[in-house]
């Protein structure tokens, strides 16, 4: 008799009804998730044409760039731009060039231009040297 009243105490299960609940929060949670995968491409998406659009506006930045270097690089522009200015300079490799000699410091080659002094410089020194040690003065 006992085992009669058990059975039909008890008018709702619960080990179904705690199923049920799990299979509805399991379900819940995987349409949170597919919703927030789904916002975040849209904000990827966005954010990917923004930057496709910032390198498509370098890249043609860069070719406009090329073509100004391309043109600083002819030597007929050269020519004509130093004609338009009337200047005696002369394009690099131009046999009129007269080419100064780096054997000399510079020091030495501004004496002899005379934009130093000839009395401030003593040409008799011997320049140093990286292994010397620097002269004491005796002040």
């Amino acid at each position: 008799m006992s085992r009669n009243r058990m059975k039909h105490s008890q008018s709702l299960h619960w080990m179904s009804v705690v199923k049920w609940i799990l299979i509805a929060g399991l379900l819940s949670g995987l349409g949170l998730s597919y919703m927030l995968c789904k916002n975040q491409n849209l904000h990827l998406a966005a954010e990917s044409l923004r930057l496709r659009a910032q390198l498509n506006a370098i890249e043609r930045r860069n070719k406009e760039l090329a073509v100004d270097l391309d043109g600083m690089k002819s030597m007929k522009l050269l020519q004509r731009r130093l004609a338009e200015m009337h200047s005696t300079l002369v394009p690099l490799g131009d046999p009129r060039a007269n080419w100064v000699s780096m054997d000399q410091n510079t020091r030495v080659r501004l004496v002899e231009k005379g934009t130093i002094p000839r009395e401030m410089l003593n040409l008799d020194l011997i320049p140093p040297t990286a292994d010397a040690t620097p002269l004491q003065s005796t002040h």
